[in-house]
């Protein structure tokens, strides 16, 4: 019995030139089983990938080979624009996303009485007067190289409020900027300042400390950040060789670079830079893509929790939510006050 006779899911594979009705209709099987995959995975886990991501993951349960991920890239394109695929469960380029756009309510004026209602009391429990940094002696940023990253720690990061930013090599200048507002604020009070980077295992990955440092340098005198950020420390917390063999990640046998070249390559004009001979003499012509994670998104939230609880301990965000409750509940005694005091002057 084949594959697609047994349901089993394969990566679709479309033949060339005409076709049968029963091979075309074959074909659309198979996208839609895979399809159907893909949006039961991100809609049980809340995590939706770049298409990259999704390769690593349809890679880790089988489905494609390493040499397929470009074919599946492809097919990932082709089934959202045919309409098979849940467009959303692919993640946005946020730097591509549309601002501005218009908003019209469907509600009648009652309902939307009654959400505006509910939303205010949300927005009630979660006042929040108080910093979760207060008390503690070390502020914490995660920076990430792919937006794969960001959608894997994301849920982590949230729930202890460290800052999460996707640097995509060398992050614009306003965001650079804007960190160095954040760790000025925190130098001010007094605390130590950590970035936690997580990112490839190659040689521009492995040299990433020293270049951060460099590019945060680069904006500290812009006109509304003066900071030095010398006492920044920057702490790689992956990929490293350990966790590479931990999560049986695959290594990719080549040191191409975002431009296709391969610095493997001595034609290539940093090859014989000692950063990337360092890396080639311990690991040699090979690299672990930081989006080889999504196979495993529980691993990676633990891998970036426990760089987290470095400096912020585990209890902390429960503590921090406990001690908001008074004030969460003032927050709405004063609420409640305030609407029996419209009704009372409504009624005069």
């Amino acid at each position: 019995m084949t594959a697609e006779a047994n349901n089993t899911i394969v990566f679709p594979k479309r033949a060339p030139g005409r076709k049968s009705a029963a091979r075309e209709a074959a074909e659309r099987a198979a996208d839609l089983r895979l399809c159907e995959w893909i949006e039961e995975r991100w809609r049980a886990t809340g995590l939706a990938f770049g298409t990259r991501g999704w390769a690593y993951i349809c890679e880790n349960e089988g489905f494609i080979s390493k040499g397929q991920f470009a074919a599946f890239e492809d097919w990932l394109a082709r089934v959202r624009k045919e309409g098979l695929l849940d467009p959303d469960a692919v993640a946005d380029d946020d730097a591509r996303r549309a601002d501005h756009g218009e908003y019209v309510d469907d509600d009648d004026p009652e309902d939307y009485a009654t959400g505006a209602f509910d939303r205010a009391n949300d927005l009630l429990s979660v006042y929040t007067p108080i910093s979760i940094w207060q008390g503690l002696d070390t502020y914490v940023e995660v920076l990430v190289e792919k937006v794969d990253l960001k959608v894997l720690f994301r849920p982590v990061c949230r729930r202890y409020r460290v800052p999460l930013t996707n640097g995509k090599g060398s992050n614009d200048i306003n965001s650079r900027r804007r960190m160095l507002q954040r760790y000025r604020a925190h130098a001010e009070c007094g605390r130590n300042l950590v970035l936690l980077y997580a990112g490839d295992h190659d040689p521009a990955g492995l040299d990433i400390a020293r270049v951060i440092k460099s590019n945060l340098m680069e904006c500290a005198n812009i006109r509304d950040v003066g900071f030095d950020p010398t006492p920044i420390e920057v702490a790689r917390v992956g990929l490293t060789v350990e966790q590479i063999d931990a999560l049986d990640l695959p290594w990719i046998d080549n040191l191409e670079t975002g431009s296709g070249k391969n610095l493997a390559d001595p034609r290539h004009p940093d090859h014989r830079k000692p950063y990337v001979q360092d890396y080639i003499a311990t690991h040699g012509p090979r690299k672990v893509e930081a989006n080889a994670l999504a196979r495993n998104p529980a691993a990676a939230q633990d891998l970036i929790e426990s760089a987290i609880n470095g400096y912020i301990p585990p209890n902390w965000p429960t503590f921090h939510f406990e001690r908001l409750v008074p004030h969460q509940e003032a927050a709405r005694e004063a609420f409640a006050a305030l609407i029996a005091r419209t009704v009372r002057g409504g009624a005069s």
